[in-house]
């Protein structure tokens, strides 16, 4: 994980909109992923694009990543513990 020596203060729980430039190759594989987890699920259980994208990103951060943040970011637990509280 690439250092990062200065964060913003606020609300770790807020959510901030991003906009990416993407090779189409990468959407396409992404949309067949929604599809993939779309196949067959209720209403309420299917995912959106940006909803994928989140939960691949998170992903890729560890417990142990959680732990080292939390020292340069107080607050970073406990907005993961919610998030992961709100996904269940």
């Amino acid at each position: 994980m690439a250092k990062i020596h200065r964060f913003l203060a606020g609300d770790l729980s807020s959510r901030r909109s991003v906009s990416l430039h993407l090779p189409e190759f990468l959407l396409r594989a992404l949309e067949s992923r929604v599809a993939e987890a779309n196949d067959g699920a209720c209403e309420n259980e299917r995912v959106t694009l940006e909803q994928l994208v989140e939960i691949e990103l998170a992903a890729c951060i560890s417990l142990a990543d959680v732990a080292n943040l939390e020292r340069a970011v107080p607050g970073l637990g406990e907005a993961v513990s919610r998030w992961l509280d709100d996904m269940g």
